[in-house]
């Protein structure tokens, strides 16, 4: 195993995204789990990112 060093000096990529998953960038994979989020965000509201100096 490669350390930390050896792959910071590396011009390649460390990980290399498989192509075949691009037929996957429009399509709901978990809708309920995308239904139960927006009834969260409903219900709670987005956090304030504004006081993390994001």
């Amino acid at each position: 195993m490669k350390n930390i060093i050896e792959l910071n000096e590396k011009k390649v990529p460390v990980v290399r995204i498989d192509k075949s998953l691009n037929q996957y960038s429009n399509v709901v994979l978990f809708p309920e789990k995308v239904e139960k989020a927006k009834q969260s965000i409903k219900k709670f509201g987005l956090p304030d990112l504004t006081k993390y100096g994001s």
